[in-house]
């Protein structure tokens, strides 16, 4: 694979057909400073715009604009980009081969790409990979990675916060992408891992379609899967069958039997129908008082779960309250009103001078947390419980009703007859009606069973597409482990001594180990991952450049040599750490020979490099502005 790069040559900003910015750009380090708000980032971000960045959030003098137009350099081929200021962030690009100059009066080939691919043209961040020959999957859009994600590695803005690794995307942010975006800059990954977790994530969403389709069918038979089995109900079919059979010939045995015999199964019938009814009212009645009172403990416990729910949120607030206040001081007994003496050291109550250190307040607050807690997963283990007494409550109860109504006809039916005969006779028919309904839904429940047979092989060819899936996952891990322990390590070489040369943190003097991790977007030194706001500035900016310098010595990165750096001295800094930073980005670049740009802004620019061939533009001091807006 050839090193790819990207260098900024010229760079417009447009409002109508009036030029309000207009800098050229060289190789190798470029500065861009002046005062505070003079406009600095608002270039950056037209920068990265340009380039495919979707930005939706603009400010209002860059709304004044109408367009941005970058001459760029990929893999030293020069083409022009143009694109309208867009409150969408997804205006189209127009590609120019060759500079501004010529493009402006050539407007028959100023290519269009928009930010989408379609039928008849690649989207632009397709033709920018194409341009820097980087791979891509050709048939897939969604398998690829965009400029826009490039551009959040290649990026250091002011807005993201310091404990992020990577510019932050409120739209298209997951741990997917972001893990994507890393291992396909540092040449670990060629999209092929990725765009497996992300056949793995669709894999498992068919997986639970399809298990929440069989469930919701097993629900409807009662949770019971063998029911719905092909053999089970065929041979309940015939077991039914068999029945009405002999109720057919039982119904035979009643017309050819004797008086006497008739009225005494007559009798013994209406016994054991009045006994069945009386049963099954007990049923009802006691099914009935379980739900009624389970329904009741619901209710409590779903309203003391509330309470706990308030109590932890006005706990939490309690603790950060404090936190930033402190305890609540008194002056006078609020029982008897004397005053109360005052606690000089601070450690003990000012009520009843109990002693309260910072330590055991939050030991208190720690101990009520976790009884709240507690509480609160112990209410909710009883709300489930009491919720799946009352369902199954009110799945027996109609079917219990329905038997009853059955009994209740077939009683009538039996005692309505003067005729023993025609009573029993009509009894049996009943029976017989009722098996042969049986057969009816057994039948219907055999049209389930070929869904369902077709759903469990969907089923296990999903389970066995997902363990496929993980499977080429692991193994491409393992493929790729050298190259990710190399590139690690050289990383954390480089940034550990960027890190050292600041001379701040104490952990920063002695960096034993430097952490960076994508998926989670965090860094840490030493497993610290928080430090004072300037501190977190540094190591956020030692890490993305030393991803930088790694891709300038490392031809199988994919990082374009290409770097924009809009928070030197972020959060506060003084100006003699940013001037440090400053200095260690140009003596870390001194040496390289390969074709690279870092484009970085300040407003506390070291006195020896003002002025320099470093420097674009001109000094902005207060009260001037980048954007030439006057009229």
């Amino acid at each position: 694979m050839s090193k790819s790069t990207l260098r900024l040559g010229r760079l417009l900003i447009l409002r109508g057909s009036k030029h309000v910015y207009d800098q050229e750009f060289h190789p190798g380090v470029n500065i861009i400073r002046g005062w505070n708000s003079t406009g600095k980032s608002t270039i950056m971000d037209f920068l990265v715009y340009v380039l495919g960045y979707e930005i939706v959030s603009w400010t209002e003098e860059q709304l004044l604009c109408s367009s941005v137009i970058a001459e760029i350099f990929i893999n030293g081929v020069q083409v022009c980009l143009k694109r309208d200021i867009s409150e969408t962030g997804q205006a189209p690009t127009l590609i120019f081969e060759g500079d501004y100059d010529a493009g402006s009066k050539d407007s028959e080939n100023w290519l269009r790409y928009s930010s989408r691919r379609s039928a008849e043209r690649h989207s632009f961040s397709q033709q920018m990979f194409d341009m820097l020959d980087l791979p891509t999957h050709k048939n897939d859009d969604d398998a690829n990675l965009t400029m826009h994600q490039i551009l959040r590695l290649l990026y250091v803005d002011q807005l993201t916060s310091t404990s992020k690794l990577l510019k932050a995307d409120d739209q298209h942010d997951n741990a997917t992408i972001r893990r994507a975006i890393g291992e396909y800059l540092l040449g670990i990954d060629d999209l092929e891992s990725h765009n497996i977790r992300q056949d793995l994530m669709v894999a498992n969403k068919i997986f639970e379609e399809i298990n929440g389709e069989l469930k919701a069918i097993y629900r409807m038979f009662g949770n019971d899967a063998s029911s719905i089995n092909r053999e089970v109900l065929s041979g309940e079919i015939s077991e039914v069958n068999n029945t009405i059979d002999l109720l057919i010939a039982k119904r035979s045995d009643i017309q050819a039997s004797t008086h006497e015999k008739l009225d005494e199964a007559a009798e013994r019938k209406t016994a054991e129908l009045v006994n069945e009814i009386s049963r099954l009212n007990a049923e009802i009645d006691n099914l009935q008082d379980v739900r009624r009172s389970t329904n009741i403990e619901l209710l409590d416990t779903k309203h003391f779960l509330d309470s706990l729910q308030y109590r932890l949120s006005s706990l939490n607030e309690s603790k950060l309250v404090n936190g930033s206040l402190g305890g609540i001081s008194f002056k006078y007994c609020p029982s008897c009103l004397t005053e109360i003496a005052v606690d000089t050291e601070g450690h003990s109550c000012g009520l009843c001078k109990a002693d309260i250190g910072d330590k055991e307040r939050d030991f208190a607050y720690i101990q009520m947390m976790n009884e709240i807690n507690f509480q609160i997963k112990e209410s909710l283990f009883l709300v489930e419980d009491f919720q799946n007494t009352v369902d199954v409550c009110n799945s027996k109860i109609p079917a219990f009703r329905r038997q009853l109504s059955i009994l209740k006809e077939e009683y009538n039916d039996l005692v309505s007859f003067t005729d023993n005969r025609s009573a029993l006779i009509a009894e049996v028919s009943t029976e017989i009606g009722y098996q042969k309904s049986m057969v009816e839904t057994l039948e219907e429940k055999l049209e389930f069973v070929e869904k369902v047979e077709g759903l469990q092989r969907k089923k296990a060819g999903a389970q066995g597409e997902i363990t496929a899936l993980e499977d080429r996952l692991e193994a491409l891990k393992a493929k790729n482990k050298n190259r990710f322990e190399t590139v690690y390590k050289e990383i954390e070489g480089i940034s550990s001594k960027l890190l050292v040369a600041d001379g701040g943190e104490q952990s920063f003097k002695e960096p034993e180990y430097v952490f960076f991790d994508f998926a989670k977007d965090s860094m840490a030194v030493n497993g610290r991952s928080k430090f004072s706001a300037s501190s977190m500035v540094i190591l956020k900016n030692s890490l993305r450049f030393a991803f930088f310098l790694q891709a300038l010595q490392d031809k199988d990165s994919r990082i374009p040599n290409f770097l924009i750096m809009d928070n030197i001295e972020d959060k506060g800094m003084v100006a003699k750490r940013s001037q440090n930073f400053q200095h260690l980005i140009i003596d870390a670049c001194k040496d390289v020979t390969a074709d690279y740009q870092l484009i970085f802004t300040t407003s506390m620019i070291a006195e020896d490099l003002n002025d320099t061939p470093y420097c674009v533009g001109p000094y902005y001091p207060e009260g001037s502005y980048t954007l030439n807006l006057t009229n």
